[in-house]
C-alpha cells in the first residue's frame, strides 16, 4: 500500500509542476512583443523638413512659418514573431509667410502674403522588433523602413513674379529607430527618430489589442 501511495503522490506532483510552468509561459508580460496583436498609435511629429524647404524665387522674401505640427495615426499588425507591418496616415498643415517685393519710387515695397500648406500622406512600413537582443523590462525596441505617398497642396505658391495654387504628388522614404515603453499590457508611450520628410522625431501613445487566442510571447 505504501508503494502505491508513493507512486500516486509522485504522479500528482509532476502534474502540478507541469501546470504551473504552463501558466508562467502564457502570462502576458509588459514590453514583450505580441505575435498576432494589433496596435493603434497616435503621435506628433517634430523637425518638419517641409517647413524649411520652400524655395523663394527672385522677387520674393521668406519670413517666419506658423501653424500646426505634423499628426500621424498608425495601425500595426504583428505579422510574424519579430516582424510587424503598419499602415501610416499623416496630416500636416501650416502657413508659409513671405513678402512679394516691388520696386517703387521710394525703394523696395513689400506686400505680405500667406501660403497655406497642406499635406496628406499614407505609407506602408515594416518593423523589426529587437526584444530578443535588447533585454530591458517593459521596452519594445524596433527599427522600421517603408515609403510614404504624399498629396501636397500650396495655396499661394510663389513663381516668377506672381503666385499660384500648386498641387504635388511625391513618394518619400521612411527609415526610423525607436521603442515602445509599456505602462500596462495594452498601453504604451513611444518615440522614434530617423529620416522622414514630415518629421524627424515622433512622440506618441499607443493601444495594443490582443488576439482571441492565447498570445505567443517572444522573449
Amino acid at each position: 500500500m505504501k508503494r502505491y501511495l508513493t507512486a500516486l503522490f509522485t504522479l500528482l506532483s509532476v502534474s502540478a509542476l507541469a501546470q504551473k510552468d504552463t501558466s508562467v509561459v502564457t502570462k502576458p508580460t509588459h514590453g514583450v512583443y505580441q505575435h498576432h496583436s494589433i496596435q493603434v498609435a497616435l503621435s506628433l511629429g517634430f523637425f518638419d523638413a517641409y517647413r524649411n524647404s520652400l524655395p523663394m524665387p527672385a522677387g520674393f522674401e521668406k519670413n517666419n512659418t506658423s501653424g500646426y505640427g505634423n499628426i500621424e495615426a498608425k495601425i500595426d499588425y504583428a505579422l510574424a514573431k519579430r516582424i510587424s507591418l503598419a499602415a501610416n496616415f499623416g496630416y500636416d498643415a501650416f502657413y508659409y509667410n513671405f513678402s512679394q517685393l516691388y520696386s517703387g519710387y521710394n525703394g523696395i515695397i513689400r506686400r505680405h502674403k500667406i501660403n497655406n500648406f497642406r499635406l496628406l500622406n499614407v505609407g506602408l512600413i515594416a518593423y523589426y522588433h529587437l526584444g530578443s537582443y535588447i533585454h530591458i523590462k517593459n521596452l519594445d525596441p524596433f527599427v522600421g523602413a517603408g515609403i510614404s505617398l504624399n498629396n501636397i497642396r500650396y495655396g499661394t505658391y510663389p513663381q516668377g513674379d506672381s503666385t499660384l495654387v500648386r498641387t504635388e504628388h511625391t513618394i518619400t522614404p521612411y527609415i526610423k529607430v525607436g521603442a515602445h515603453y509599456y505602462i500596462s499590457d495594452r498601453f504604451s508611450v513611444f518615440g522614434d527618430l530617423g529620416y522622414e520628410q514630415q518629421a524627424i522625431l515622433g512622440i506618441g501613445f499607443s493601444c495594443r489589442f490582443f488576439p482571441s487566442k492565447k498570445e505567443q510571447l517572444v522573449q
